[in-house]
């Protein structure tokens, strides 16, 4: 149960907390991040029964007193340091055990009869293939044999459900198993020698739909299972690629909730490079358009996760960088992926880890990944895209002494060029261009002063002309309730300056939770695009086939667009919110 409440916790992206005082103020790695997370966890050890909303009132605060009263701590009711650092130790904290029913207690007694290590197994690599949400329990269940089935149409088995031997042996492979086509001959598992061979649909599985039944409001039961209703007629929902079959209206209606869709996702064909003009490889930067210095050490484009915790500003790095990408990450704040190519510095932090996104926009570039680790399971799906990764590596990362971890790491993107090239990760001499740079006539344009663009209740940026570029100002509600705070940057000696670009490239793109419950965006498909250069602004639409592809840039009839050559900020923000101008 707990390794399922560990995976639940995080989906905080979707419910951040409007509170200071949340675990990670104490240790950035903390999985307590906001009040949905404290609620789950509280639950987790017998303490809430409420429902899990992300509003900590009288109930939870009650649940976090009595948690911290039978776990001799101070009962304060706030999260303070005793209670994250005996959150983190899962072993010592005393559950609550409340009286249970009879029912309640045969019901475990039938769960640990029921118990499968072989299941137990089955479930932990269906959940990091994303196939399987419910409880990592051992118990086959309905929504283990659904996870299973759903597996199995992947690898090109037959759906039957049952864990048989080429089952766990594809299990074992995971992606790898895989096959392209959907409809495709499948094999019967046995426990004898025989096999079958028959024809593999995609239908819906109706043995629960049975309208002549008394009909139930969908539940989940004990084992995180949801129990069908007969009544109401099964359909599939599709997100991030998977497709889960639902069984009762409020099974649906949950799914709906976290992003499901009734409709299928669109596939996408790889578009190509892009068009460019007045553009020569080899001379103007892939990463901004710019002519390039004859001396740039422009051997192998890097991009460096920077952190943009309250704790690590002023960063380092993004006055450096030869463009900069803004992603959302959990608790509805940013981190930036610093993009070197031609340029570098000595000192660039602090730099933390990779998520779902990164990669998606340096596999144009040939690009490699710099981070300080990932969450478990990210960095093999990352190297699957193409992307290599380095990360937490001496000499060519050090720490500071002025700050604290882990807002502390730092590196030299002379050394961490020099490691990857030894590594062999350089996969062409000039990479193409990310972007259609070119030479367009921007008085045609709209006025752009001033350009506001928000990633979660929790931050919002702002960029304003100031007659020779675009300066950032942001909200941050983990600094205060204020906007308009400015965002500097601080070099070795101790100089700092507002970060400021000469061109702002606002991508709208599509929210998701990636199986990993991380939050991503979606940067293949198309969307609306917001360039703003030289105090103007054209709103135009940017779409991609493939991670392979780079960003094509259109209006609204489907026509080329360029954009101006010049060090780019690139804010790939949920379309759930809107931008907002003031020109």
């Amino acid at each position: 149960m707990h390794n399922f409440i560990t995976g639940l916790i995080f989906l905080v992206s979707f419910f951040p907390s409007n509170k200071l005082d949340n675990c990670s103020e104490f240790n950035s790695f903390h999985p307590v991040r906001s009040d949905i997370m404290l609620q789950i966890v509280l639950k987790s050890y017998g303490y809430y029964d409420g429902k899990i909303d992300g509003n900590f009132g009288v109930i939870s605060k009650n649940a976090l007193i009595n948690f911290q009263s039978i776990n001799n701590i101070d009962t304060d009711g706030l999260v303070g340091p005793q209670t994250c650092n005996l959150l983190l130790k899962k072993n010592s904290i005393i559950k609550n055990r409340p009286n249970k029913s009879n029912d309640t207690n045969l019901q475990f007694e039938k769960n640990k009869q029921n118990y499968s290590q072989e299941i137990y197994d089955a479930q932990t690599i269906l959940k990091e293939l994303g196939l399987y949400t419910s409880s990592v329990d051992g118990i086959n269940g309905p929504s283990t044999k659904r996870s299973i089935k759903s597996f199995q149409t992947k690898a090109g088995l037959v759906s039957d459900g049952v864990l048989g031997p080429l089952t766990k042996s594809a299990l074992e492979k995971g992606e790898e198993s895989y096959v392209i086509s959907e409809n495709t001959s499948s094999v019967i598992e046995s426990t004898s020698s025989n096999t079958e061979t028959v024809s593999q649909s995609s239908a819906l599985d109706l043995r629960n739909y049975d309208p002549s039944k008394t009909c139930i409001v969908g539940y989940v039961d004990v084992n995180g299972i949801w129990v069908p209703d007969p009544c109401f007629k099964p359909v599939f929902v599709y997100r991030f690629g998977n497709t889960a079959q639902v069984n009762s209206q409020q099974e649906l209606d949950a799914y709906l909730a976290d992003r499901w869709s009734l409709e299928k996702e669109k596939t996408y064909v790889t578009i190509g490079r892009v068009k460019t003009e007045n553009y020569t490889d080899g001379i103007n930067s892939p990463v901004n358009g710019m002519i390039m210095p004859s001396s740039a050490n422009n051997k192998i484009v890097i991009g460096i996760k920077n952190d943009n915790n309250v704790r690590a500003r002023p960063q380092s790095g993004p006055q450096n960088a030869d463009a900069v990408v803004e992603v959302l990450v959990e608790g509805g704040m940013t981190r930036f992926i610093n993009i070197f190519y031609e340029s570098d510095t000595t000192y660039h932090g602090p730099i933390r880890s990779a998520r779902p996104t990164d990669p998606t926009v340096l596999r144009p570039l040939d690009g490699v990944l710099v981070a300080s680790g990932a969450t478990g399971g990210l960095i093999p799906e990352i190297l699957d895209i193409g992307v290599p990764v380095i990360t937490d590596r001496r000499p060519e990362y050090f720490r500071i002494s002025s700050r604290k971890a882990p807002h502390n790491l730092y590196a030299d993107t002379f050394k961490l060029k020099n490691i990857a090239i030894s590594k062999g990760y350089k996969k062409s001499n000039n990479p193409q261009p990310l972007f259609p740079w070119g030479d367009p006539n921007i008085n045609s344009w709209a006025n752009g002063k001033n350009l506001t663009l928000k990633f979660s209740s929790q931050t919002s940026t702002t960029w304003s002309w100031n007659g020779s570029s675009y300066v950032r100002t942001y909200y941050d509600a983990y600094k205060g309730s204020s906007s308009g705070n400015v965002h500097n940057w601080i070099n070795q000696n101790g100089t700092t300056g507002q970060i400021s670009f000469p061109t702002v490239i606002a991508l709208l793109c599509e929210p998701y939770i990636h199986p990993l419950q991380l939050p991503s965006v979606k940067t293949v498909g198309e969307g609306r695009a917001i360039i703003m250069h030289g105090g103007k602004m054209i709103d135009a639409k940017w779409k991609r086939g493939s991670n392979l592809d780079p960003f094509h840039i259109v209006d609204s009839n489907g026509n080329n667009l360029y954009i101006p050559k010049g060090k780019p900020w690139i804010s790939l923000v949920p379309n759930t919110f809107l931008p907002t101008f003031d020109n």
